[in-house]
């Protein structure tokens, strides 16, 4: 039976087989001297539903959200910040009493791997692929840091323009353009300078690849940013390579999102160096 000082946490997504974040944040615990644990709890939509509905009872101190589930869980909250308000979206969840508080460090997680990467956002041409969770998060934070144009495309088309309805509400003044098909696509590739997939594709087998190759530019170099992370790198970077452009996988990301997570739950300053060797080290394991 776990003692009422120790802390828990964990993380809800479907699936959570390919998660890293329990090795991450165990060893952030540790470090602090913090008495508690990070716990992976895999649930469906279906059954995260249900343990929401009976939230009163859960005994985590706080926990963090992956697919699908980041949208799913706004309705449940009691307060939701800023940020997580603008994007539309929660991956951070903090209990107060007998409240719960939502955030959005994506959009922190986001940003900062970009600026480990040394790129600047402001004045870039962007396109952004999918339209869920972490998506929004992207969108939000591009154009927020001034990029000078956003495309959006999404194998569901409806969503897809939903969110750049929702963006450019938000950013009046932004140009942000929903493409709608292959052709746009390939122009879209042509003239963009920064491509950021946001779509779990990289967490499955792929039949088909996420940009057929006949689509990419060519005699044009675009840094790729693949939100997915893992020991072997997802068919979207392995072909950037192959065609020499730029390109970035999303360990950063979850580094710099669990560190912010991690600031939030505990009121600490998160050690930085000890989570970014755990990530490194689980994903070499993995």
């Amino acid at each position: 039976m776990l003692n009422e000082e120790v802390k828990v946490f964990g993380l809800f997504g479907y699936p959570l087989s390919h998660s890293l974040s329990p090795a991450m944040q165990n060893a952030a615990l540790r470090t602090a001297g913090i008495p508690g644990v990070y716990l992976a709890f895999e649930r469906d939509r279906r059954h995260f539903l249900r343990l929401l509905r009976n939230r009163r009872k859960l005994i985590l101190d706080g926990f963090n959200l992956t697919v699908p589930h980041k949208e799913t869980i706004l309705p449940f909250l009691d307060r939701i910040d800023q940020v997580a308000k603008d994007v539309g979206a929660v991956n951070t969840v903090k209990r107060a009493g007998k409240h719960w508080i939502g955030f959005n460090t994506d959009v922190d997680g986001f940003l900062r791997a970009l600026q480990e990467a040394g790129l600047r956002l402001k004045g870039k041409k962007t396109l952004l692929l999918g339209a869920g969770g972490a998506a929004k998060a992207a969108a939000y934070a591009l154009v927020w840091k001034g990029v000078r144009e956003l495309r959006i495309f999404n194998r569901t088309q409806n969503r897809g323009r939903q969110l750049c309805r929702v963006i450019q509400k938000k950013f009046p003044h932004s140009k942000v353009m929903h493409v709608r098909n292959k052709s746009e696509l390939k122009q879209a590739l042509f003239e963009t300078d920064l491509l950021v997939n946001a779509t779990s594709a990289g967490l499955r087998h792929q039949s088909q690849p996420l940009i057929p190759r006949s689509l990419w530019p060519k005699g044009k170099r675009v840094f790729v940013f693949d939100m997915m992370y893992g020991r072997r790198p997802t068919e979207l970077i392995r072909t950037a390579k192959r065609l020499r452009h730029r390109t970035l996988d999303g360990e950063t990301m979850l580094l710099h999102q669990g560190a912010r997570a991690f600031e939030i739950w505990t009121g600490r300053k998160a050690p930085l160096a000890v989570m970014r060797k755990a990530l490194r080290h689980a994903i070499m394991g993995s």
